[in-house]
């Protein structure tokens, strides 16, 4: 059973996390969310992929301000029991950092949990499925240009279909032109349909069953092929990625990968859980409020220590990606930084005259 003071502290904390979560989730997803109405509208993003797209974007957004959140609702936690001496009281009754600390650890283990599963296998699982989705929308996009009861073009082939099913997605009573310098092929086939290959994002039009003829015209010599399945590269879209980014690789596919990128990657997502850690400690030496100052007093410094924190890393990212750091090295030089802060402002708080400089006597 938690002591009712633990249990006050604890819902105080998780009151203030939540909301200010929540509220800077809101005001971040709403940036994303017009960035990503811009690429809609600009045709680099199908219009049926806005939901996964903006779905991603909503799981790496807050895996990201986990730490953030989970610090602040911390600091206006604290701050607030200050300002209305209840922490002063209950450290005059005894109730010290120690206890402070054990709080702080009965809410940050679950938090934890939940950064490393956000951070190591859901925010990149995500995003990658939204690239498929993505890049899957935009080949159907391009097979639905095709006219009905035209000759339609495309990368050498000449085509001619009769009907189109509803959906836009499977064609009948085909016609295929293709010309070649040593032999032209004509196929004709009942049906076809919309084909993606999945590896290489490809797309293909899948017709059968049917013949095919190749040969020369005004020759007697060509060869007649009756088919049951036949598949047709119909456009390999410019610019399409065959390859996934760092942060869209899974856990299992950074772990196997030698490239410096993709190590300096993994190495940066199991930062974001220790950022949740070295944060959670900090927080509560750095949320002291003295009598006269405001309630809010010590937000505006919070906001400088994590932008700070956040630009090392990003810093310390670029540069090892580049080779101008050892990568042994990696982030821990930064954590470290503030592990340090959090023992000097935490030795402050308990013997107050330490860092005073001795020397002058009465």
């Amino acid at each position: 059973m938690i002591p009712i003071i633990q249990r006050y502290l604890v819902l105080e904390i998780l009151k203030s996390s939540v909301a200010t979560t929540l509220i800077l989730f809101v005001i971040l997803m709403s940036n994303t969310l017009g960035r990503v109405l811009s690429d809609v509208s600009e045709g680099k993003t199908p219009a049926e992929a806005l939901f996964v797209v903006i779905l991603g974007q909503s799981v790496h957004v807050f895996s990201l301000l986990i730490p953030l959140g989970f610090f602040l609702g911390i600091v206006f936690a604290f701050g607030r029991l200050y300002k209305d001496h209840e922490l002063v009281v209950l450290q005059a009754c005894g109730y010290g950092y120690r206890q402070l600390y054990t709080v702080v650890v009965l809410i940050m283990l679950p938090v934890l949990v939940l950064s490393v599963w956000l951070s190591l296998w859901l925010s990149a699982d995500f995003q990658q499925k939204a690239v498929k989705y993505v890049d899957e929308k935009q080949n159907k996009h391009e097979f639905q240009k095709l006219k009905v009861g035209q000759f339609n073009q495309s990368d050498g082939l000449v085509f001619f279909m009769q009907s189109m099913s509803e959906d836009k997605l499977t064609i009948h009573d085909i016609i295929i032109s293709q010309l070649g310098e040593e032999t032209d092929v004509i196929e004709t086939a009942k049906t076809g349909r919309h084909k993606l290959d999945e590896k290489t994002g490809d797309l293909f039009l899948e017709v059968g069953p049917g013949t095919r003829y190749e040969g020369k015209a005004g020759e007697a010599d060509y060869h007649v092929i009756e088919f049951e399945r036949h598949g047709i590269l119909l456009k390999k879209k410019p610019g399409q990625r065959s390859r996934l980014d760092s942060y869209e690789k899974s856990l299992s596919d950074l772990l196997r990968s030698e490239q410096l990128k993709d190590r300096v990657e993994l190495l940066w997502r199991i930062s974001i859980p220790i950022v949740v850690v070295v944060l959670a400690m900090l927080a509560i030496p750095l949320s002291y409020i003295a009598p006269r100052q405001g309630r809010y007093g010590k937000i505006g410094i919070s906001l400088i220590v994590f932008i700070v924190y956040l630009n090392l890393l990003g810093l310390t990212k670029s540069k090892l990606e580049d080779g101008s750091l050892p990568l042994w090295l990696n982030f821990w030089w930064v954590h470290l930084i503030f592990i340090l802060l959090t023992m000097v402002l935490l030795l402050h708080r308990v013997r107050p005259g330490f860092f005073r400089l001795s020397g002058n006597k009465a």
